[in-house]
């Protein structure tokens, strides 16, 4: 481990630290804008799995303790129960995978009732600010369309950790396909629900909104846990750890913090769900030879295997490549027992030291699940004794099958990245969402691969840190001459209730002659109706008397802040409030021209679209009548909606 912090470091380093001490137990503390060293597993941006969980686990009524009514209840809500050593003192979770009501609404803030799961495993590090239970749709088996409970980040809660969201929600049942009754996922999406959830490249941020992924039910054999990623990079700290109130487990349970200066290199595993022997009992650091097996390729082509922890393995004449153990389970020092409690994530590390010539022939890891070799459950599984009298009738998810997943390497580090915004949110590009930002300097700086996380400090103050190059403070200037147009999104606040203030916030830039001013008024539809305050009549785009109704001081907004505009080549952010139940259209008016532009083509007076969509909630604008060079660079908006 070569990491060097320079004093720049500083704010950073005490912001991830404040929000490591936070002590609320909720999962609301995982939502800070802390992405820090977290790992990239695929080139493009994508959803890797969105499986079927478990079915009711999470929130058990009058769930307490570790004694015979604990287990008589959860045999009662058909939760499976672990047989252990009373003698252990060990802690409920080593009993059990479910979560008492009364825990699930400290923890969620929710009264979840025998709620399912579903986890989301994301290839790329999600932006906690805007994770929501709203940002998705998950389709049933019957076609019906739900909206989870809530996403939260738990268990997978540490600042590197972030690119798995658990839904909770009624996803299904227990019942095998094609039996009366059953029900279960079949499709999971991201959708735009007025605050577009984002992932992290190497290049910034980007919108996840309709990234989707096929469900597999894990009460279906074949369906068990499986790894969908390995990942090599050398071994560091950075990003371990996250708010010690909601996990102790996942608090020093690095390879560090494990084994010390033998964690030479990391070979992380991503997993679909979570894994267990049985389903509630934790895997152990001792264990490496009980579950996996490394393959590595020896420079004249032969296949070398690796089964062992502790034992040096010669690859060839390149060196040898010697498996201290696993990590990423519970703290450092606690005793390898049937109590032992790991954090129960989706990711599993393989400390390994050696030669680096020999580290990078690793080619696959191979879980055999049969034999000598334990499979695995998610956390739904039977437990150690599911036909104990009285337990739990089931059914449980079933067990891993054999598989091999490739390792990537990635030796320089070049697949991680980093995003904190320590400041408060920082304005973006509104074209591109990349924060704005000038360099201060390095901040950390590995001295092995030159992997570097810089200071910035965006033009309105707000200090914050990343791993890619920020946008610039001059406006987007697009090509002209473009012949299609997408449509755009409204400002929606019809998910929030009539009496809350919704507040409208993000950026402009404006690269153009003339100036503007962008305002917006209350429509009843996606197509632009309005109703005339005068006549009561109620008017499409188009229609005589609609361009006079939708600028009426009944259906044009007029809070503080709402009329838009930018110097020419600035970026600029804004904010607003408006109510919430209603739906809003923007129109622009340019000074120089007179020329008055609504969303609708049908409403100009030229018939022609001046807006197109560049993504969610990300729209240009073309100023001039006629269309002008149709660059829809004029002006261009990027908007979150927020309570």
């Amino acid at each position: 481990m070569a990491i060097r912090f320079t004093p720049l470091a500083d704010p950073l380093l005490r912001y991830v630290n404040t929000s490591r001490a936070d002590l609320s137990g909720t999962t609301a503390s995982l939502l800070t804008p802390i992405n820090y060293n977290a790992d990239i597993f695929a080139a493009t941006p994508t959803l890797l799995t969105g499986n079927y969980g478990f079915e009711g686990y999470l929130g058990i009524p009058g769930l307490s303790g570790t004694g015979t009514t604990a287990q008589a209840t959860a045999a009662a809500n058909n939760v499976a129960w672990q047989n252990i050593d009373p003698s252990l003192n060990a802690a409920q979770r080593a009993y059990s995978s479910a979560v008492s009501d009364s825990n699930a609404l400290s923890v969620y803030g929710l009264p979840l009732l025998r709620a399912d799961t579903l986890p989301l495993v994301f290839s790329h590090p999600v932006l906690p600010t805007n994770l929501n239970g709203s940002d998705f749709r998950v389709t049933l088996s019957n076609g019906s369309v739900v909206t989870p409970q809530t996403a939260a980040f738990s268990p997978n809660l540490e600042f590197n950790e972030r690119q798995t969201v658990v839904l909770v929600g009624e996803f299904g049942n227990r019942l095998q396909p094609g039996d009366p009754g059953a029900l279960y996922p079949t499709l999971v999406t991201v959708v735009n629900d007025g605050s577009p959830l984002e992932l992290l490249t190497r290049n910034g941020p980007v919108t996840a909104v309709g990234l989707s992924v096929a469900s597999s039910n894990s009460y279906v054999s074949g369906n068990g846990p499986r790894v969908v990623a390995a990942k090599l990079n050398r071994f560091s700290n950075l990003g371990e750890g996250g708010p010690v109130g909601i996990s102790l487990a996942s608090q020093f349970n690095s390879g560090g913090d494990l084994y010390g200066d033998q964690a030479q290199f990391r070979l992380r595993l991503y997993i679909s769900l979570g894994f267990s022997p049985d389903g509630i009992a934790s895997l152990l650091p001792s264990e490496f030879s009980r579950y996996f097996v490394l393959e590595a390729i020896a420079e004249d082509g032969s296949k070398i295997t690796i089964s062992q922890a502790g034992t040096p393995v010669q690859i060839g004449n390149l060196g040898v490549i010697e498996v201290v153990g696993l990590a990423d389970l519970a703290q450092a020092g606690t005793p390898e027992n049937a109590a032992y409690v790991e954090d129960h994530d989706n990711y599993y590390d393989i400390i390994l030291k050696g030669d680096i010539a020999a580290i990078s022939r690793l080619s696959a890891v191979r879980m055999p699940s049969s034999g000598s070799y334990q499979a695995v459950y998610d956390p739904g599984g039977p437990g150690n004794d599911p036909g104990a009298p009285g337990a739990a009738p089931g059914p449980f998810t079933v067990a891993s099958s054999d598989h091999t997943v490739v390792i990537t390497p990635d030796l320089e580090g070049r697949a991680l990245a980093t995003f904190v915004e320590v400041e408060g949110p920082v304005l973006r590009n509104p074209f591109d969402g990349r924060p704005i930002g000038s360099l201060l300097g390095v901040a950390v700086e590995d001295t092995e691969t030159g992997q570097r996380i810089n200071a910035f400090r965006d033009p309105e103050g707000p200090l914050f840190y990343s791993s890619f190059a920020p946008a610039s403070d001059q406006a987007t200037s697009l090509p002209a001459g473009r012949s299609q147009t997408d449509p755009i999104d409204l400002i929606d606040t019809r998910a929030f209730t009539a009496s809350s203030s919704v507040t409208v916030s993000g950026s402009l830039s404006r690269s153009a002659e003339y100036g503007s001013t962008l305002q917006f008024y209350a429509v009843l539809d996606q197509a632009g109706t309005i109703q005339d305050p005068l006549t009561g009549q109620v008017l499409q785009p188009g229609h005589p008397g609609y361009r006079q109704a939708a600028l009426s001081a009944t259906n044009l907004v007029t809070a503080a802040g709402s009329n838009l505009s930018a110097p020419n080549l600035e970026v600029l952010p804004f904010a607003f409030s408006v109510s919430g139940g209603q739906l809003f259209a923007p129109v622009l008016t340019v000074y120089a021209t007179g020329g008055v532009y609504f969303s609708f083509g049908a409403a100009n007076l030229d018939r022609v679209s001046h807006f197109t969509g560049y993504g969610p909630n990300r729209y240009g604008i073309e100023d001039l009548a006629g269309g002008g060079d149709d660059d829809f660079d004029d002006l261009i908006v990027r908007f979150n909606l927020s309570v």
